[in-house]
Formats: structure tokens, sequence, C-alpha cells
């Protein structure tokens, strides 16, 4: 007989961390027994391990940290160029290999076990399932959200409910990842550097060798350490506050039309 083992995926944001305090209050049979991973690219924002250790205060359950075998830095040095939408290495190298591992060690160690991993998708945005399908038949992939349809309110609520609230994070940007990322706008850079500037300052050393050999940098536009010039931040802070209002306009719009 195949044995069971349940893993619930944090990534340190609101929905997977509402999932696990949700299966603490209506599925605690599973929660019992239920592993909470979290993929430490030891990249992520402060705010983000300030919160996993809250989490595991409120929830009386450790967090397994699972942790990259080379350092992004190291990586850098060994792929000689940074990451691109096109080339994400980084998350392969930081995050989707460190847990496939840690998946063949359970295997290795349970022996014929079906893992049942537990993701925080919720009911209004189900296309994102076919995105985080496993392509081995002793990996099942569980919604709870999703089969109890829980939305974007919900998870507000669940976390208003049990007192641990939004991760500080949430005050200035609206998700979790790593402090450094090509898809950041040139708006979230510039918050990136107000409120963590020695943050700010280690990404922009690690693109300043690239740039310097003709390669690419974090954003198509501009490096770093030109973003920050203050006619740069008046455009990008511009730019961000009429496409904000437009946006605004068009939500308005679109109310007096339903």
């Amino acid at each position: 007989m195949e044995k069971e083992y349940h893993i619930l995926s944090l990534s340190g944001g609101k929905d997977s961390t509402a999932l696990a305090f949700f299966m603490k209050e209506n599925m605690p049979e599973i929660f019992e027994k239920l592993e909470l991973v979290f993929s430490d690219t030891e990249c992520d924002l402060p705010e983000t391990y300030d919160y996993l250790n809250k989490i595991e205060i409120f929830l009386g359950k450790k967090i397994l940290r699972i942790k990259p075998e080379a350092s992004f830095e190291h990586l850098i040095q060994l792929q000689n160029f940074l990451p691109t939408p096109h080339r994400r290495w980084c998350t392969v190298m930081l995050k989707t290999l460190p847990f496939k591992n840690y998946i063949k060690n359970v295997i290795t160690k349970n022996g014929n076990s079906i893992i049942k991993l537990y993701i925080g998708i919720r009911a209004d945005e189900l296309h994102r399932a076919e995105y985080n399908k496993y392509s081995v038949n002793y990996i099942q992939e569980v919604y709870p959200f999703v089969d109890n349809l829980i939305c974007k309110e919900d998870v507000h609520q669940i976390l208003k409910n049990v007192g641990i609230n939004l991760p500080d994070y949430y005050k200035w940007i609206d998700r979790s990842g790593c402090y450094f990322c090509f898809f950041k706008s040139k708006h979230s850079w510039l918050l990136l550097n107000k409120h963590h500037p020695e943050l700010y300052q280690k990404a922009s050393e690690m693109e300043q060798p690239r740039l310097n050999e003709g390669g690419f940098g974090w954003n198509i536009d501009f490096s770093l350490d030109d973003m920050i010039k203050p006619e740069n931040k008046i455009k990008i802070i511009k730019h961000h506050s009429l496409k904000k209002i437009k946006n605004n306009k068009f939500i308005k719009t679109l109310y007096q039309i339903i």
C-alpha cells in the first residue's frame, strides 16, 4: 500500500499562508501530518523572512526551509549573465531544482509514496493551476481553496481572523519574491531603493560587470545607477502616476457601463 506524504508549499505570501491556517482549522487530520516547505532563494525581502517566523509562531509548526546548493551570487559567476524573461535560470536553480531534489529525497526515504502537494491557488484564479502541474505520477496537486470556492476577499478575511494579517511588504509592493527581478517595474525598483537601499545597491553591483561587457542589466531602459538620478526618478514617478490615474478612470468608466 502506498504511503501518503503531505506538503504545503509556502511562498511567504498571503495565499499560501492563508491556506496553512485554513487547513489547520478545516482539515486538522491533514494539518497534523502536514509539512510546511519554503524554497529559500536566500534573496527574499527581509519582510518575508520576518513573516515566516511569525507564521511558525502563530501555527505552532516549524517551516522547513530548502536552500539551493549555490548562492545567487555564485551562480551569476557561473552563468556570466543576469537572468531574463527568456532565460530564467534563477527560478530553476534557486527554487525548482532544490524543491524537486527534496521531493526525490522524500520518495527515497519513504519508499512507495504519493506526495500530496497543497497549493494556495484560489477559486478566482483557477487558470494558474495549469502552470503548477508536475509531470510525475507520484505527485498529486491539491487545491483546497478551489474546492471550497475561496477567493481573494476570503483569503484576507482568514488572515485577519487569525490575527496575523498581511506581510509588511504589502505596504509598499503587491507580491513576494526576490529583491532583484527582471520583472520589476521601474517604479518598483524605486520603491526598493526607498525601503531597502542596501539591497538596491547590491542589485546594482550585480549588474555593473554585465553592463561593462555590453550585456543586459535588470531593466531594459535604465541601469540601476541611472534609474535613481533625480531627473529619471521624476520621469518614472510621473509615468507611474499617470498610468494609475488612467487605470482608475478606466475602472470608473467600466463600472458606469456595467
